[in-house]
């Protein structure tokens, strides 16, 4: 009776607290009775899930009890007998307990005290491991989420978990048990680590892909890998890079102090953009995607590393470790490097010089020309966009165009930029656009007016110092420390010699192509 009631007892017992309660004494002490009493329990341990018996005989194992780790493995076996988990545990022990019986009568060369060493050995830095990942990989203190997956659609996504990520949690993951993500935001809108996310235009393969395309999409992937680390490293920051399981790479940041999710944003965006005009397969996004958390909501998330993509069942891997082994990724953990806080704040303070300016190389000549252009278009993604349409000659709607006088035109070089944007346009007219740019209003379009304008909905951007009518133009130096904006544009200044033969030169060209076309006609 007395039996039954432990074996009764033992079916109600909370599996999870004990397996930690006997890791805790475990790593206090290998020696400590009370673990040696709880370890050998038959009553307890005989009534053991499958995937519990494993952990207690890894346990007992790391305790230097090998029989009893056989004993619980053999116990869980005749209850379950299919498991494969089981049988190779059960046969590595055995291979384990024979070596060391054929080197028991020779201690000399230490080889044997290695392996009596090794369960221990191995259990202890698992546990440093998992310090180590828990300390990189650190998100929203009251919230991670969970990544479900409909295989059969290849649809997934994620919900999220209303509690602190726990070790346990991180072991399940990594083991492949579930998959979780992070939210990047803490409380006070800062983040432990930031990625560039290159996911794969998987658009362009719906029809097949060529062999020369094959080839080319190799070549980019490549040029990927090597590119991002390499502008980052220009800027004096560091990343590792994580295969993202699914259809890309994760290019993580890893900070030795929580940084301010609007300056990171503000570094690498930049930074991706810059990379990004060089790719055709692969699309690049910065997270966090927020500057800062606003109303209940969490902010975006980016799936943890090594774990399982539930979609695709394929495992994610850093892909300069050593090898795929989940000890090796994490023992390489070890070697990433962190950033710290004063390089972001070193690019905060020096934002404005234009050596900070990333501009593609086939963009150096026009950058020096046109330096506020390029400048507004590495800071404001809004502009940035129109201004590459309207250098390309691509169609600019009449929003765009009005965003165009009035933001650039406010510029001590309104007229003359304003023309050079509009002159590659199919309808541009010389005449007609001195004659908008006199009906400018005295006062240049806001962040918000232009996101209502052209319907965005994104974040605006931000700005160090405080001011009461937010604009695109405050990126500019000269705006920004006048703290105040011109009250109309400026017509008919020309400052300088150079000014004055770009006018020329673009008044030729416009009388040119009527020429051109005037010819086309009469023909």
């Amino acid at each position: 009776m007395k039996e039954g009631n432990k074996g009764k007892a033992a079916s109600n017992i909370d599996w999870e607290l004990l397996l930690r309660k006997l890791k805790n004494l475990l790593l206090k002490d290998e020696k400590d009775p009370q673990l040696e009493t709880l370890l050998e329990d038959e009553t307890v341990w005989s009534q053991l899930p499958s995937d519990k018996a494993l952990q207690w005989s890894e346990i007992a194992q790391a305790a230097g009890k090998h029989d009893l780790g056989l004993k619980v493995l053999e116990s869980a076996l005749t209850k379950d007998p299919d498991n494969i988990g089981l049988w190779e545990a059960k046969t590595k022990l055995l291979e384990f307990l024979l070596r060391r019986s054929s080197r028991s009568e020779n201690f000399n060369d230490g080889s044997a005290v290695e392996d009596l060493a090794t369960p221990f050995t191995s259990f202890r830095r698992m546990e440093k491991y998992l310090e180590i990942y828990m300390s990189i990989f650190k998100g929203k203190e009251d919230a991670f989420a969970r990544q479900w997956a409909d295989r059969q659609n290849r649809t997934h996504g994620y919900y999220p978990v209303r509690r602190p990520l726990t070790e346990k949690d991180v072991q399940d993951h990594l083991e492949g048990k579930q998959t979780y993500g992070i939210y990047l935001l803490h409380r006070d809108n800062t983040v432990s680590v930031a990625v560039i996310d290159a996911d794969c235009d998987i658009s362009l393969f719906k029809e097949g892909i060529s062999r020369d395309d094959r080839y080319h999409f190799k070549q980019e992937n490549s040029y990927l890998l090597r590119r991002i680390p390499e502008v980052l490293n220009q800027q004096g920051l560091s990343c590792f890079v994580e295969f993202s399981g699914s259809k890309g790479y994760h290019f993580w940041l890893s900070f030795e102090t929580p940084v301010s999710a609007a300056l990171v944003r503000k570094v690498l965006i930049p930074v991706a953009q810059h990379v990004e005009k060089d790719l055709k397969f692969f699309k690049l996004e910065v997270f966090p995607k927020q500057d800062k958390i606003t109303g209940k909501g969490f902010g975006n998330l980016v799936k943890l590393p090594l774990g399982i993509h539930q979609v695709t069942g394929k495992p994610s891997f850093f892909v300069h470790a050593p090898d795929r082994s989940l000890e090796t990724q994490l023992a390489w953990l070890e070697k990433v490097p962190r950033i710290p806080a004063k390089v972001l704040e070193s690019y905060s303070r020096c934002e404005t010089d234009s050596k900070k300016l990333i501009v593609h190389p086939r963009d150096e000549e026009w950058a020096k020309t046109f330096p506020e252009l390029a400048l507004l278009s590495s800071r404001c993604m809004v502009l940035g966009q129109i201004i590459d349409q309207c250098r390309q000659g691509r169609f600019v709607s009449i929003r765009e165009e009005k965003v165009v006088f009035g933001t650039v035109s406010f510029l001590p070089r309104g007229r003359l930029l304003v023309h050079y944007l509009l002159r590659n346009l199919p309808d541009y007219n010389h005449h007609l656009v001195d004659y908008k740019l006199s009906r400018v209003r005295s006062t240049p379009l806001g962040c918000k007016s232009i996101h209502r304008l052209l319907n965005i909905t994104g974040d605006y951007c931000v700005f160090e110092g405080s001011y009461a009518y937010p604009s695109p133009l405050l990126h500019i130096p000269e705006v920004r420390e006048q703290r105040e904006f011109m009250t109309s544009p400026v017509s008919e200044r020309i400052t300088n010699l150079q000014d004055a033969l770009n006018l020329l030169r673009m008044a030729i060209l416009a009388v040119e192509k009527f020429l051109l076309r005037s010819d086309e006609v009469k023909e």
